[in-house]
């Protein structure tokens, strides 16, 4: 019995009632009404319990696809991209870690119907709120949901598919200053970066 493979089966099984399409191992996609913009679902393994048991903690975000395409094309980011994510257990009442065990030679749909009806009733409203775009574009960098080294190619991205150039240029202008010199994985990333967007602006 391949545990990791079957409780994640199962836990795809269950959120397909809640529209969640599973993209690949691990990772499902909620489709919306346009094209544009998808629901994203991570399913996190901790794999310290082996052969026992396995603990499965879910992270819910959105998936921006113009963004993405940006993302991937001048940062180089894998598909599919959460624009934004929270793990499901810091949108919940606890407001803390959570997790789901799946037993060996135990029942695997129990805890994923749980592990699902827990994300239809407090990931779900996340993922409706910054699937508008409107919303994501001028609320997300003042949420604390990105990491500063996210913020510098996000930001960045979101003016320019809004039309602000001018906005566009002057952040990774910013950036580029603040990092001038330095040569870590980050800064070098970001340099290239700078560099394809200034070269083939959206």
């Amino acid at each position: 019995m391949n545990l990791e493979k079957n409780s994640q089966d199962a836990c795809a099984s269950a959120l397909f009632r809640y529209g969640f399409r599973p993209k690949r191992r691990g990772i499902l996609l909620q489709p919306r009404d346009t094209a544009d913009v998808e629901g994203w679902l991570g399913l996190n393994l901790a794999t310290w319990g082996l052969p026992n048991t396995i603990q499965i903690n879910p992270v819910v975000g959105v998936r921006h696809v113009p963004l993405e395409n940006a993302l991937v094309a001048h940062a180089r980011w894998k598909t599919p991209v959460a624009c934004v994510s929270r793990p499901l257990g810091y949108l919940m009442p606890q407001n803390a870690f959570a997790q789901w065990a799946f037993p060996s030679g135990g029942d695997l749909a129990a805890p994923a119907e749980d592990l699902a009806t827990a994300v239809a009733e407090y990931g779900q409203p996340f993922i409706e709120k910054w699937a508008n775009w409107e919303t994501f574009s001028n609320d997300i960098s003042e949420s604390k949901l990105l990491l500063d080294n996210q913020k510098s190619f996000v930001l960045p991205l979101i003016s320019a598919i809004n039309g602000d150039r001018v906005h566009a240029n002057h952040l990774i202008r910013r950036e580029l200053d603040r990092i001038a010199g330095a040569s870590d994985v980050y800064s070098e990333s970001y340099q290239r970066f700078a560099e394809s967007f200034m070269k083939n602006p959206l």
